[in-house]
């Protein structure tokens, strides 16, 4: 018994590794691995900029979708370290469908390349080089407009 739950544990071990990717920003490059996975262009982003922009384009530089910095303040979002109630999230638009999806806002205090790699390659938004259709079409649908819609709400009052 305890030789099948070591073995378990190390065939666990095994897949979880091999599973596991590395993620780079290099220039204009997302590399998965060390290989080309898509290219990114930065629009804004510094430290202190409101308006930041990422668009994720083909290896062969087509611009397929955007990913925007998007803010709005929330009365049930208010506590000490935002006493406005700022809510931070990112919305992901897909620029040959016209679809939309939110994802929340990493816990950095700006907005990076390497952030927003990380969540298109754990996403599998690309494969060989340009956009993954069901993956995006699968991401929209299950990410959904949940912070667009709040912030409807909260201005419709």
């Amino acid at each position: 018994m305890k030789r099948l739950f070591s073995f378990l544990l190390m065939l666990l071990g095994t897949a979880a590794a091999t599973v596991a990717q590395k993620v780079e920003v290099k220039g204009d490059a997302i590399l998965v691995d060390g290989a080309k996975y898509a290219l990114i262009e930065q629009d804004g982003c510094g430290l202190m900029d409101v308006d930041c922009m990422y668009y994720l384009k083909s290896l062969d530089g087509k611009r397929l979708f955007v990913v925007k910095q998007q803010i709005f303040n929330d009365p049930a979002e208010v506590k000490a370290s935002s006493p406005e109630g700022r809510v931070l999230y990112l919305q992901y638009l897909f620029t040959g469908s016209g679809t939309k999806a939110e994802t929340s806002f990493p816990t950095t205090l700006h907005l990076r390349a390497i952030d927003v790699a990380r969540k298109v390659v754990k996403a599998g938004l690309f494969a060989n080089g340009t956009l993954n259709e069901q993956a995006a079409a699968d991401f929209v649908t299950n990410n959904g407009n949940a912070f667009s819609e709040r912030r409807q709400a909260l201005n419709g009052r």
